[in-house]
């Protein structure tokens, strides 16, 4: 594979580069020495107008989309073009345990004519899973994954441990009110931008309605769920922590429960919501599990 002129590459459950031949190294303009995360490589690459063609003037809400939904899959196949002209066709495996299998072959001379048609269907596909304010997976995209997850996952030797939240963010009708729908919107692009950038490629985030978020956080025990949702809980409350919400804090409610393997996916969805609500119940800003 070192030899290969296809491109090839291999990404840990965080998401760093640890390993890449020639090709791929020449293609994205990296080394996998520096373990880059997956994101900075593109941004990097977006910044300096090489490597991928990225067709956004927002980076940062290109990479929220991108991260939300880049290993929620086991495997996926499509086609991207470089910024030298050619057009390659991707494949990402991903094992159970979160690493990505990267491989990517030169199609430039296949089918050049019909590519735009291609270009716009996946765009439309893109835009039906995603949440047009914030740019993570909508409801839609999170129900089907979620389902088509937990039916492999009943499959499997072993269950596995895994955790399921619902977070909903606190008092945002008072936002709303207090300073603008504007205002409102911004908080919620800023928190999923948040959200994106604490969670691992293996796991599933997405707005299912109004205020309200879906965290799916495969082969993860409870105790460790609970603590990356207080770490991201105390991210978004510091002072200034964005420009969105520079005179203001706010927090979310969430809970959070172990996925069974006795019961449906939407079982566990119910008892993560009425935590949730116990959650606010109790005075907010809290984690219930």
């Amino acid at each position: 594979m070192m030899r290969s002129p296809d491109l090839v590459a291999l990404f840990d459950p965080e998401d760093r580069l640890q390993a890449a031949n020639p090709a791929y190294c020449a293609a994205y303009h990296c080394d996998p020495a520096q373990q880059l995360l997956w994101r900075d490589i593109m941004r990097t690459n977006y910044q300096n107008k090489r490597g991928p063609l990225i067709e956004t003037e927002d980076i940062e809400a290109w990479l929220t989309d991108a991260c939300a939904r880049r290993a929620t899959l086991p495997y996926r196949a499509f086609e991207a073009e470089l910024h030298n002209g050619k057009w390659i066709w991707i494949t990402e495996t991903v094992s159970a345990d979160g690493w990505m299998f990267f491989h990517a072959s030169n199609i430039s001379s296949l089918r050049a004519s019909s590519r735009h048609l291609r270009k716009e269907r996946d765009a439309a596909r893109r835009e039906s899973w995603t949440d047009a304010l914030t740019g993570v997976p909508n409801r839609r995209y999170v129900m089907t994954r979620l389902e088509d997850w937990f039916e492999a996952q009943r499959l499997q030797q072993e269950f596995g441990t895994h955790s399921l939240a619902i977070v909903d963010l606190d008092n945002f009708k008072t936002l709303n009110d207090r300073f603008g729908h504007e205002f409102g919107d911004a908080v919620l692009t800023s928190f999923c931008r948040d959200a994106v950038s604490s969670i691992r490629p293996l796991d599933l985030f997405g707005r299912i309605g109004g205020e309200e978020f879906l965290f799916l956080m495969p082969n993860c025990p409870l105790e460790v769920a609970q603590n990356r949702l207080n770490l991201l809980q105390r991210m978004i409350r510091h002072p200034g922590h964005s420009a969105e919400s520079a005179d203001v804090t706010y927090s979310f409610s969430a809970g959070l429960v172990l996925v069974r393997d006795d019961k449906d996916i939407h079982h566990a969805i119910r008892r993560a919501d009425k935590l949730m609500y116990r959650a606010k119940l109790e005075g907010r800003a809290r984690v219930l599990c």
